[in-house]
Protein backbone atom coordinates (compact mmCIF):
# COMPACT_ATOMS: atom_id res chain seq x y z
CA UNK A 1 0.00 0.00 0.00
CA UNK A 2 1.26 3.50 -1.31
CA UNK A 3 2.19 6.03 1.53
CA UNK A 4 -1.10 7.82 0.62
CA UNK A 5 -3.36 5.31 0.40
CA UNK A 6 -2.01 3.91 3.73
CA UNK A 7 -2.52 7.09 5.25
CA UNK A 8 -6.07 7.66 4.31
CA UNK A 9 -6.70 3.84 5.00
CA UNK A 10 -5.56 4.55 8.23
CA UNK A 11 -7.24 7.56 8.83
CA UNK A 12 -10.12 5.91 7.69
CA UNK A 13 -9.78 3.06 10.18
CA UNK A 14 -9.10 5.53 13.11
CA UNK A 15 -11.68 6.82 12.57
CA UNK A 16 -14.10 3.98 12.78
CA UNK A 17 -12.15 2.48 15.62
CA UNK A 18 -12.64 6.32 17.55
CA UNK A 19 -16.33 5.90 16.89
CA UNK A 20 -16.65 2.71 18.66
CA UNK A 21 -14.50 2.86 21.40
CA UNK A 22 -16.31 6.11 21.94
CA UNK A 23 -19.74 5.21 21.84
CA UNK A 24 -20.30 7.12 18.31
CA UNK A 25 -22.39 6.80 15.63
CA UNK A 26 -20.16 6.85 12.42
CA UNK A 27 -21.76 9.33 9.80
CA UNK A 28 -22.42 7.58 6.78
CA UNK A 29 -21.20 10.11 4.41
CA UNK A 30 -17.62 9.69 5.89
CA UNK A 31 -17.91 5.74 5.46
CA UNK A 32 -19.30 5.83 2.14
CA UNK A 33 -15.97 7.86 0.66
CA UNK A 34 -14.14 4.52 2.02
CA UNK A 35 -12.42 1.86 0.49
CA UNK A 36 -13.46 -0.56 2.72
CA UNK A 37 -11.62 -3.45 1.29
CA UNK A 38 -8.24 -1.34 2.20
CA UNK A 39 -9.86 -0.42 5.41
CA UNK A 40 -10.61 -4.54 6.03
CA UNK A 41 -7.23 -5.36 5.30
CA UNK A 42 -5.10 -2.97 7.58
CA UNK A 43 -8.07 -3.63 10.30
CA UNK A 44 -6.63 -7.65 9.90
CA UNK A 45 -3.23 -6.40 10.70
CA UNK A 46 -3.82 -4.33 13.37
CA UNK A 47 -6.11 -6.34 14.95
CA UNK A 48 -8.78 -4.18 15.10
CA UNK A 49 -11.33 -5.82 12.54
CA UNK A 50 -14.03 -6.40 15.27
CA UNK A 51 -14.10 -2.50 16.59
CA UNK A 52 -14.28 -1.20 12.98
CA UNK A 53 -16.81 -4.01 12.21
CA UNK A 54 -18.91 -2.69 15.03
CA UNK A 55 -18.67 0.91 14.00
CA UNK A 56 -19.97 -0.15 10.80
CA UNK A 57 -22.75 -2.00 12.22
CA UNK A 58 -23.80 1.17 13.98
CA UNK A 59 -23.78 3.22 10.60
CA UNK A 60 -25.98 0.47 9.47
CA UNK A 61 -23.22 -0.38 7.20
CA UNK A 62 -23.74 -4.24 6.65
CA UNK A 63 -20.48 -6.06 5.18
CA UNK A 64 -20.53 -9.73 4.82
CA UNK A 65 -16.57 -10.01 5.28
CA UNK A 66 -16.48 -7.08 8.65
CA UNK A 67 -19.15 -8.96 10.35
CA UNK A 68 -17.26 -12.57 9.62
CA UNK A 69 -14.03 -10.65 11.20
CA UNK A 70 -16.40 -9.92 14.15
CA UNK A 71 -17.64 -13.27 15.01
CA UNK A 72 -14.04 -15.00 14.53
CA UNK A 73 -12.53 -12.36 16.90
CA UNK A 74 -15.18 -13.25 19.65
CA UNK A 75 -14.63 -16.95 18.87
CA UNK A 76 -11.06 -16.79 19.59
CA UNK A 77 -11.89 -14.79 23.25
CA UNK A 78 -14.34 -17.47 24.05
CA UNK A 79 -11.72 -20.10 23.38
CA UNK A 80 -9.10 -18.13 25.12
CA UNK A 81 -11.40 -17.67 27.97
CA UNK A 82 -12.26 -20.86 28.23
CA UNK A 83 -8.66 -22.40 27.81
CA UNK A 84 -7.43 -19.91 30.29
CA UNK A 85 -9.82 -21.12 32.75
CA UNK A 86 -8.86 -24.60 32.91
CA UNK A 87 -5.16 -23.48 33.07
CA UNK A 88 -5.71 -20.91 35.97
CA UNK A 89 -7.39 -24.02 37.68
CA UNK A 90 -4.60 -26.22 37.66
CA UNK A 91 -2.53 -23.60 38.83
CA UNK A 92 -4.63 -23.41 41.66
CA UNK A 93 -4.69 -26.64 42.46
CA UNK A 94 -1.04 -26.53 42.32
CA UNK A 95 -0.63 -24.17 44.15
CA UNK A 96 1.62 -21.67 41.73
CA UNK A 97 0.82 -17.91 42.22
CA UNK A 98 0.09 -16.33 38.60
CA UNK A 99 -0.79 -12.94 37.24
CA UNK A 100 -2.75 -12.37 33.87
CA UNK A 101 -1.49 -9.59 31.74
CA UNK A 102 -1.95 -7.15 28.98
CA UNK A 103 -5.59 -8.47 26.82
CA UNK A 104 -6.92 -10.55 29.69
CA UNK A 105 -7.09 -7.43 31.71
CA UNK A 106 -7.31 -4.63 28.72
CA UNK A 107 -10.34 -5.93 26.97
CA UNK A 108 -12.49 -5.45 30.15
CA UNK A 109 -12.00 -1.28 29.43
CA UNK A 110 -13.49 -1.83 25.91
CA UNK A 111 -17.29 -1.03 25.68
CA UNK A 112 -17.18 -4.43 24.53
CA UNK A 113 -15.00 -6.78 25.36
CA UNK A 114 -14.70 -8.19 21.41
CA UNK A 115 -13.13 -4.94 20.80
CA UNK A 116 -9.84 -5.90 21.73
CA UNK A 117 -8.80 -8.77 19.70
CA UNK A 118 -6.76 -11.10 21.40
CA UNK A 119 -4.24 -13.47 19.50
CA UNK A 120 -2.73 -15.35 22.90
CA UNK A 121 -3.05 -14.70 26.52
CA UNK A 122 0.01 -14.04 28.59
CA UNK A 123 0.38 -15.25 32.17
CA UNK A 124 3.17 -14.58 34.51
CA UNK A 125 3.64 -17.44 36.93
CA UNK A 126 6.19 -18.33 39.82
CA UNK A 127 9.46 -18.64 37.96
CA UNK A 128 10.64 -21.30 40.16
CA UNK A 129 7.71 -23.43 38.95
CA UNK A 130 8.27 -23.85 35.13
CA UNK A 131 9.16 -27.20 35.18
CA UNK A 132 5.66 -28.10 36.99
CA UNK A 133 3.76 -25.46 34.57
CA UNK A 134 5.51 -27.39 31.26
CA UNK A 135 3.84 -30.31 32.59
CA UNK A 136 0.64 -29.02 33.78
CA UNK A 137 0.38 -27.10 30.05
CA UNK A 138 1.39 -30.77 28.08
CA UNK A 139 -1.18 -32.17 30.54
CA UNK A 140 -3.84 -30.18 28.70
CA UNK A 141 -2.81 -30.44 25.18
CA UNK A 142 -0.33 -27.65 24.80
CA UNK A 143 2.86 -28.53 22.58
CA UNK A 144 5.48 -26.08 23.92
CA UNK A 145 7.10 -24.17 20.91
CA UNK A 146 9.57 -22.18 22.71
CA UNK A 147 11.57 -23.55 26.42
CA UNK A 148 13.45 -21.76 28.39
CA UNK A 149 15.06 -19.01 25.48
CA UNK A 150 13.78 -16.07 26.56
CA UNK A 151 11.62 -14.38 29.94
CA UNK A 152 8.18 -16.52 28.76
CA UNK A 153 7.82 -20.05 27.13
CA UNK A 154 5.52 -20.58 24.37
CA UNK A 155 2.70 -23.04 24.29
CA UNK A 156 0.06 -23.67 21.20
CA UNK A 157 -2.75 -26.04 20.80
CA UNK A 158 -5.13 -25.86 18.23
CA UNK A 159 -7.44 -23.43 16.85
CA UNK A 160 -5.70 -20.61 17.65
CA UNK A 161 -4.77 -21.31 21.11
CA UNK A 162 -1.49 -19.81 21.88
CA UNK A 163 -0.14 -18.75 25.47
CA UNK A 164 2.71 -16.97 26.42
CA UNK A 165 3.58 -18.22 30.32
CA UNK A 166 6.40 -14.94 31.47
CA UNK A 167 8.93 -16.56 34.28
CA UNK A 168 9.83 -12.44 33.92
CA UNK A 169 7.79 -9.53 32.25
CA UNK A 170 10.82 -8.71 30.41
CA UNK A 171 14.48 -10.14 29.25
CA UNK A 172 17.42 -8.70 30.65
CA UNK A 173 18.83 -8.06 26.94
CA UNK A 174 15.05 -6.43 26.86
CA UNK A 175 16.59 -3.61 28.67
CA UNK A 176 18.67 -4.55 31.94
CA UNK A 177 17.01 -1.89 33.94
CA UNK A 178 13.55 -3.16 33.42
CA UNK A 179 14.76 -6.25 33.73
CA UNK A 180 16.16 -5.35 37.33
CA UNK A 181 12.69 -2.76 38.01
CA UNK A 182 10.10 -5.64 37.07
CA UNK A 183 11.60 -9.28 38.79
CA UNK A 184 10.36 -8.72 42.14
CA UNK A 185 7.40 -7.60 41.02
CA UNK A 186 5.22 -10.19 43.19
CA UNK A 187 5.95 -8.22 46.35
CA UNK A 188 4.02 -5.41 44.81
CA UNK A 189 0.97 -7.57 43.50
CA UNK A 190 -2.42 -7.39 44.94
CA UNK A 191 -3.96 -10.67 46.55
CA UNK A 192 -7.32 -11.21 44.19
CA UNK A 193 -10.29 -11.68 46.48
CA UNK A 194 -11.71 -14.55 44.36
CA UNK A 195 -8.76 -17.06 43.88
CA UNK A 196 -6.28 -18.83 46.05
CA UNK A 197 -2.85 -18.11 43.81
CA UNK A 198 -4.11 -15.18 41.17
CA UNK A 199 -2.94 -11.99 41.81
CA UNK A 200 -2.81 -8.65 39.89
CA UNK A 201 -1.48 -5.38 39.85
CA UNK A 202 -2.26 -1.67 41.11
CA UNK A 203 -3.01 0.36 38.16
CA UNK A 204 -0.09 2.31 39.42
CA UNK A 205 2.07 -0.45 38.20
CA UNK A 206 -0.50 -1.61 35.24
CA UNK A 207 -0.09 1.47 33.47
CA UNK A 208 4.44 1.76 34.27
CA UNK A 209 4.25 -1.85 32.74
CA UNK A 210 2.43 -0.77 29.71
CA UNK A 211 4.36 1.86 28.81
CA UNK A 212 7.56 -0.32 29.35
CA UNK A 213 5.65 -3.09 27.12
CA UNK A 214 4.67 -0.44 24.07
CA UNK A 215 8.34 1.06 24.78
CA UNK A 216 10.06 -2.63 23.89
CA UNK A 217 7.68 -2.97 20.85
CA UNK A 218 8.06 0.21 19.16
CA UNK A 219 11.70 0.47 19.37
CA UNK A 220 12.25 -3.38 18.34
CA UNK A 221 9.82 -4.27 15.67
CA UNK A 222 7.77 -1.62 15.68
CA UNK A 223 3.79 -2.09 16.94
CA UNK A 224 0.76 -1.71 16.21
CA UNK A 225 -2.26 0.97 16.37
CA UNK A 226 -3.97 -1.56 18.81
CA UNK A 227 -0.95 -0.77 21.63
CA UNK A 228 -1.52 2.94 20.87
CA UNK A 229 -5.20 2.27 21.40
CA UNK A 230 -4.55 0.21 24.61
CA UNK A 231 -2.97 3.11 26.10
CA UNK A 232 -6.30 5.59 25.22
CA UNK A 233 -8.61 2.90 26.80
CA UNK A 234 -6.44 2.73 30.14
CA UNK A 235 -6.04 6.78 30.73
CA UNK A 236 -9.96 6.95 29.76
CA UNK A 237 -10.90 4.62 31.97
CA UNK A 238 -8.77 5.93 34.81
CA UNK A 239 -8.84 9.91 34.13
CA UNK A 240 -6.06 11.50 35.99
CA UNK A 241 -4.29 8.70 37.35
CA UNK A 242 -1.65 8.69 34.74
CA UNK A 243 -0.58 11.99 36.23
CA UNK A 244 -0.36 11.14 39.95
CA UNK A 245 3.29 11.37 41.56
CA UNK A 246 4.14 7.53 42.08
CA UNK A 247 3.79 7.11 37.98
CA UNK A 248 5.60 10.26 37.01
CA UNK A 249 8.50 9.59 39.58
CA UNK A 250 8.58 5.94 38.24
CA UNK A 251 8.64 6.51 34.41
CA UNK A 252 11.28 9.57 35.10
CA UNK A 253 13.42 6.49 36.84
CA UNK A 254 12.78 4.03 33.54
CA UNK A 255 13.87 7.36 30.80
CA UNK A 256 10.67 6.76 29.93
CA UNK A 257 8.98 10.38 30.74
CA UNK A 258 9.04 11.99 27.29
CA UNK A 259 8.19 8.66 26.03
CA UNK A 260 4.79 8.60 27.73
CA UNK A 261 4.02 12.13 27.33
CA UNK A 262 4.57 12.05 23.60
CA UNK A 263 2.28 8.51 23.20
CA UNK A 264 -0.24 9.66 25.20
CA UNK A 265 -0.81 12.94 23.74
CA UNK A 266 -0.24 11.26 20.27
CA UNK A 267 -3.24 8.66 22.09
CA UNK A 268 -5.32 11.22 22.90
CA UNK A 269 -5.76 12.63 19.37
CA UNK A 270 -5.66 9.96 17.25
CA UNK A 271 -8.50 8.18 18.78
CA UNK A 272 -10.54 11.56 19.97
CA UNK A 273 -10.82 12.64 17.02
CA UNK A 274 -8.51 16.14 16.78
CA UNK A 275 -6.60 17.27 14.24
CA UNK A 276 -2.91 15.68 14.18
CA UNK A 277 0.41 17.67 13.40
CA UNK A 278 2.94 16.95 10.46
CA UNK A 279 4.37 15.11 12.84
CA UNK A 280 2.14 13.38 14.60
CA UNK A 281 0.78 12.30 10.84
CA UNK A 282 4.26 10.56 10.57
CA UNK A 283 3.30 8.44 14.33
CA UNK A 284 0.48 7.68 12.70
CA UNK A 285 1.60 6.25 9.53
CA UNK A 286 4.60 4.43 11.85
CA UNK A 287 1.95 2.54 14.25
CA UNK A 288 -0.13 1.86 11.02
CA UNK A 289 2.56 0.34 8.51
CA UNK A 290 4.10 -1.89 12.06
CA UNK A 291 0.80 -4.03 12.07
CA UNK A 292 -0.13 -5.49 15.35
CA UNK A 293 3.47 -7.23 16.11
CA UNK A 294 5.32 -4.87 14.31
CA UNK A 295 7.68 -5.84 11.13
CA UNK A 296 10.59 -7.81 10.23
CA UNK A 297 11.51 -4.16 7.94
CA UNK A 298 11.14 -2.82 11.25
CA UNK A 299 13.60 -5.18 13.09
CA UNK A 300 16.06 -4.74 10.27
CA UNK A 301 15.76 -1.04 10.17
CA UNK A 302 16.72 -1.32 14.03
CA UNK A 303 19.13 -4.17 13.88
CA UNK A 304 20.64 -1.15 10.74
CA UNK A 305 20.39 1.69 12.69
CA UNK A 306 18.38 2.37 9.73
CA UNK A 307 21.93 2.75 7.53
CA UNK A 308 21.56 1.10 4.31
CA UNK A 309 24.79 1.36 3.41
CA UNK A 310 27.41 -1.99 2.19
CA UNK A 311 28.50 -1.51 5.42
CA UNK A 312 26.02 -1.65 7.59
CA UNK A 313 24.49 -4.93 5.69
CA UNK A 314 28.11 -6.25 6.16
CA UNK A 315 28.51 -5.77 9.83
CA UNK A 316 24.94 -7.36 10.08
CA UNK A 317 25.71 -10.56 8.39
CA UNK A 318 28.57 -11.00 10.05
CA UNK A 319 26.78 -10.42 13.76
CA UNK A 320 24.29 -13.41 12.21
CA UNK A 321 27.02 -15.84 10.86
CA UNK A 322 29.04 -14.82 14.36
CA UNK A 323 26.69 -14.17 17.26
CA UNK A 324 27.66 -12.83 20.72
CA UNK A 325 28.56 -14.94 23.62
CA UNK A 326 25.33 -13.49 25.67
CA UNK A 327 23.56 -14.46 22.57
CA UNK A 328 24.87 -17.87 22.79
CA UNK A 329 24.41 -17.81 26.58
CA UNK A 330 20.76 -17.35 26.18
CA UNK A 331 19.81 -19.71 23.38
CA UNK A 332 23.12 -22.08 22.90
CA UNK A 333 24.16 -23.01 26.13
CA UNK A 334 25.93 -26.05 25.31
CA UNK A 335 28.21 -24.18 22.96
CA UNK A 336 28.54 -21.23 24.98
CA UNK A 337 29.71 -23.95 28.10
CA UNK A 338 32.23 -25.69 25.76
CA UNK A 339 34.01 -23.72 23.50
CA UNK A 340 35.68 -26.34 20.98
CA UNK A 341 32.18 -26.86 19.89
CA UNK A 342 31.90 -23.29 18.25
CA UNK A 343 33.75 -23.99 14.97
CA UNK A 344 31.59 -27.02 14.45
CA UNK A 345 28.39 -25.40 15.47
CA UNK A 346 29.16 -21.90 12.91
CA UNK A 347 29.27 -24.61 10.18
CA UNK A 348 26.34 -26.95 10.94
CA UNK A 349 23.91 -23.60 11.99
CA UNK A 350 23.32 -22.24 8.45
CA UNK A 351 22.96 -25.76 6.79
CA UNK A 352 20.67 -26.40 9.43
CA UNK A 353 18.94 -23.19 8.83
CA UNK A 354 18.28 -23.73 5.23
CA UNK A 355 17.08 -26.93 5.44
CA UNK A 356 14.56 -26.71 7.98
CA UNK A 357 13.58 -22.87 7.45
CA UNK A 358 14.25 -22.30 3.98
CA UNK A 359 11.81 -19.85 3.75
CA UNK A 360 12.65 -17.59 6.80
CA UNK A 361 16.42 -18.38 5.43
CA UNK A 362 16.06 -16.81 2.15
CA UNK A 363 13.42 -13.95 3.10
CA UNK A 364 15.91 -12.20 5.51
CA UNK A 365 18.69 -12.46 2.78
CA UNK A 366 16.19 -10.84 0.35
CA UNK A 367 15.21 -8.33 3.08
CA UNK A 368 18.62 -7.49 3.77
CA UNK A 369 19.77 -6.65 0.28
CA UNK A 370 16.61 -4.65 -0.67
CA UNK A 371 16.68 -3.18 2.66
CA UNK A 372 16.32 0.79 1.88
CA UNK A 373 15.82 3.19 5.24
CA UNK A 374 12.34 4.69 6.02
CA UNK A 375 11.35 8.08 6.75
CA UNK A 376 8.90 7.41 9.09
CA UNK A 377 10.45 5.30 11.57
CA UNK A 378 8.67 6.59 14.75
CA UNK A 379 9.84 9.61 16.47
CA UNK A 380 11.24 7.73 19.58
CA UNK A 381 13.56 5.33 17.25
CA UNK A 382 15.69 8.25 16.24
Amino acid sequence: MKSNDLLKTAKDLVYLVSCAVNGETPEKNICDKMNLDKVLKLARNQSLSAAAAIALENAGIISGEFREEKFKAVRRLSLLNTERGKVLSKLEDSGIWYLPLKGIVLKDYYPKTAMREMSDNDILFDCEKYEEVKDIMEGLGFKCKLYGKTNHDVYEKPPQLDFEMHRFLFDSFDDYEWYNYFKDIKSKLVKDDDSTCGYHMTNEDLYIYLICHLRKHYVQCGTGLRSLLDIYMFRKKFNGLSENDYIQAELKRLNLSEFEQGMSVLASKVFGFKELSEQELDELMFFAGSNTHGTKENLLMQKLSNDDSTAAKRKYAMRRIFPSRESLRREHPLVYRHAVLYPFWIMYRPIRGFVKYPNRMFGEIKGLRKFKKKENRGRYNE
